[in-house]
């Protein structure tokens, strides 16, 4: 098998051909006790070279997220995990379980006018 083929059946990375097929499928991230309580810190994973943040929120549910805000890239392992979402420790934006961002508490704008 040459290189190249190799690293189409091998590579996951976001945007290669097995990378897109992977993630048409459910896979295991962690544990459920790696989240154990709701609004506990947050977790970091990795799936298929991409940093995610997992947390609990308040209602139990388990999000899963790009590690990274969208607003300024600040790492949200180190948000609030607080009152149904993960808020970023760096300017406050709040998303729920989702990834929906709830709440900018230094915009005039709503959240549902971001989308």
């Amino acid at each position: 098998m040459k290189a190249e083929e190799n690293d189409l059946l091998t590579r996951t990375d976001a945007g290669t051909a097995m990378g897109e097929l992977m993630r048409e499928f459910w896979m295991p991230a962690l544990l459920s006790k790696e989240l154990p309580a709701p609004d506990a810190p947050p977790a970091r994973v990795r799936l298929l070279g991409e940093d995610l943040v997992a947390f609990r929120d308040s209602s139990g549910r388990v999000g899963l997220l790009d590690a990274f805000c969208p607003h300024r890239r600040a790492e949200l392992y180190f948000g609030r995990n607080e009152a149904g979402g993960l808020r970023c420790i760096y300017h406050g934006w709040k998303f729920d379980a989702g990834g929906r961002c709830v709440d900018v508490p230094t915009d005039s704008c709503t959240p549902a006018q971001m989308q």
